[in-house]
């Protein structure tokens, strides 16, 4: 059969409607100009979730990598294809140290640059800083989003339940890097937010 006829009877098979076939033919990987892209076993990770996605509608998702395997270039894949293929627009990428975070925005995510900010939960002078709704992939830590009580600074105080600006049907994808470390516990005071974002489609990384 030729790859046509493969494809075909591959979306009959998982009972792939029309238009989620066409947006799964839209969700192209993203090739850097070095020509890197995802190795075999990255493929079939990033493959898996967004046919879970797309195809299957699944809306909770735990993707189980080695460390060292590229969880995060993984994601960046996902999260690039599913908004290539325009299931989701607003993406939360959550996670427990700036580190991380920082590595991230500069590293895997750069490809998003001009759409993407790295939330920063503080009040200054008694305002609280509003989160800034002209980008698409956000960035936060747990700490700061939910407020843990202690200050940045001298002037600027974390502030409580800070997620709570956007509405919650506002993130489309929430992304949860490093999830068994704290989001996974039921008592988690970090479990509120994804509790919050409960309409999103939430993926964990461990």
């Amino acid at each position: 059969p030729t790859p046509a006829d493969l494809w075909r009877r591959w979306c009959q098979a998982r009972e792939v409607s029309p238009e989620n076939e066409k947006t799964l033919e839209d969700a192209l990987y993203y090739t850097s100009i070095d020509g890197k892209v995802p190795r075999y076993y990255q493929m079939t990770a990033i493959n898996k979730v967004v046919n879970a996605v797309v195809a299957d509608r699944r809306k909770r998702l735990l993707l189980v990598m080695a460390t060292g395997t590229g969880k995060t270039y993984t994601a960046f894949q996902i999260v690039w294809r599913l908004k290539k293929a325009g299931v989701v627009k607003n993406v939360l990428y959550l996670a427990d140290r700036n580190q991380l975070v920082d590595q991230t925005l500069v590293g895997d995510f750069a490809p998003f640059s001009k759409i993407q900010t790295k939330i920063r939960a503080l009040k200054k002078d008694g305002a609280v800083k509003k989160i800034d709704r002209n980008f698409e992939i956000y960035f936060g830590l747990y700490q700061q989003l939910k407020g843990n009580g202690d200050n940045t600074s001298e002037d600027d105080a974390v502030v409580t339940d800070y997620y709570k600006e956007v509405p919650r049907d506002y993130f489309d994808l929430i992304v949860v890097d490093e999830c068994h470390r704290g989001s996974a516990r039921e008592e988690s005071r970090w479990r509120e937010i994804l509790n919050y974002f409960d309409p999103a489609i939430h993926l964990g990384l461990t």
